[in-house]
């Protein structure tokens, strides 16, 4: 029985640390003249299931809601692996270090990696809401 929930114990590290969800805090402009919402999504190579509903509901948000402004380029999403050149350049000027999914407007910065993290997967509407509001918030 010990070894059952050492191995459980264990397998529930391994998986949280591998999933590492943490973002800098102070985000620098990119192009502080630019009137688009950007939303980018920085990822790994390696993904977890929590991961790819974070990119998977942000994109349905933005189809659902936004589809006129995507067109029109007022509304913009970028998937980003950090492990390839262009992730690591643009993570590089928005000072971001692993898994985010960040809003930008100008100087405006709104990281939403914990909501995602902790909403997409499990809790879609609640996610849904947050990005939503955030969005509404910086049109």
């Amino acid at each position: 029985m010990k070894t059952i929930r050492l191995a459980l114990m264990t397998l529930v590290a391994v998986s949280l640390s591998a999933c590492n969800a943490q973002a800098s805090q102070e985000q620098k402009a990119v192009d502080a003249d630019n009137d688009e919402v950007q939303l980018y999504y920085f990822h790994f190579t390696k993904r977890c299931a929590t991961c790819n509903a974070v990119e998977t509901e942000t994109q349905l948000v933005l189809e659902m809601f936004y589809g006129d402004q995507v067109k029109d380029g007022t509304i913009a999403f970028t998937s980003l692996n950090l492990e390839e050149d262009d992730g690591k350049e643009l993570a590089k000027a928005l000072n971001v270090s692993g898994q985010t999914l960040l809003l930008v407007k100008g100087d405006d910065r709104v990281n939403l990696t914990n909501d995602g993290f902790m909403n997409a997967r499990t809790k879609a509407d609640k996610f849904h809401e947050i990005l939503k509001r955030n969005i509404d918030n910086l049109l």
